[in-house]
């Protein structure tokens, strides 16, 4: 099979999550690429949450969700997300075998191939989900409807005290940081999955969070959502034996070096 991208092309890629994955959760998504050159991609997305029958109102929203979750959107994305595109699918092992386990999120892609349409299955799902995931939060940034990653971390505690500030763009796949309202500072973008994993790692107690910025000794984290959480009182380790915090102050104070 040819992996070289086809330009002009129209790929379209469909997520099913795993038969195990419960509802609220379960969806299924079509994502239509259409390559119109090397620096023009639209984008035609659908996802439509599945199994919800038997939920209520109340489990679905206590999940974190809304009764109005399924989303389409088309439009235009950076153009970087051709490279992205091009790197995952010249690089994946590709079947035309239809394959579904139940632990698996399901992939297909539908290509171009001799004139006809055809559907193959890369081998690789879990980089695939890991990239579909990316584009998602990419498009959902592009349309608005959600706003570019947000951290600050404040350390009062410190001398002199510090604030750095992290800003990730799944649009543009960039990741930065600033001490102090200082110069931008590339980060690698893998290293935004590590921050991440860490910082969410841990439980957030809404109910104990402030609205205003600290100024009282302590550490805190700011998420974007308008509201400061302290750690050790909004941000709690999840288990008696859990380093969580730990994490998170040793994570930034490697940053702050």
């Amino acid at each position: 099979m040819d992996k070289n991208l086809q330009i002009p092309g129209l790929y379209i890629i469909r997520l099913q999550t795993a038969p195990v994955v419960p509802a609220p959760y379960a969806n299924f998504q079509t994502i239509k690429l259409n390559l119109i050159s090397e620096d023009d991609l639209s984008i035609d997305f659908s996802v439509k949450y599945t199994d919800r029958e038997d939920l209520s109102e109340e489990e679905i929203l206590d999940e974190g969700f809304t009764l109005e979750d399924d989303f389409n959107w088309k439009g235009a994305v950076p153009s970087n997300w051709i490279k992205e595109f091009n790197t995952i699918f010249s690089t994946s092992k590709i079947i035309r075998q239809r394959e579904e386990k139940e632990f698996e999120d399901f992939v297909e892609i539908e290509i171009e191939e001799n004139d006809k349409r055809v559907t193959v299955y890369p081998v690789d799902k879990e980089r695939w989900v890991y990239f579909l995931q990316e584009l998602m939060q990419a498009i959902l940034e592009t349309s608005g409807r959600e706003l570019p990653f947000e951290l600050t971390y404040l350390d009062l505690d410190a001398e002199p005290k510090s604030e750095v500030a992290l800003k990730a763009s799944f649009a543009t796949k960039s990741f930065t940081m600033s001490e102090n309202g200082g110069v931008l500072k590339k980060l690698d973008w893998g290293f935004l999955q590590k921050v991440m994993d860490t910082v969410y790692r841990a439980e957030f107690i809404f109910d104990n969070a402030a609205e205003s910025k600290p100024t009282k000794k302590g550490k805190y984290i700011y998420i974007g959502d308008g509201l400061w959480y302290q750690l050790g009182v909004a941000v709690v380790e999840t288990t008696a034996k859990s380093k969580d915090l730990q994490m998170i102050e040793s994570l930034f104070s490697k940053l702050i070096r």
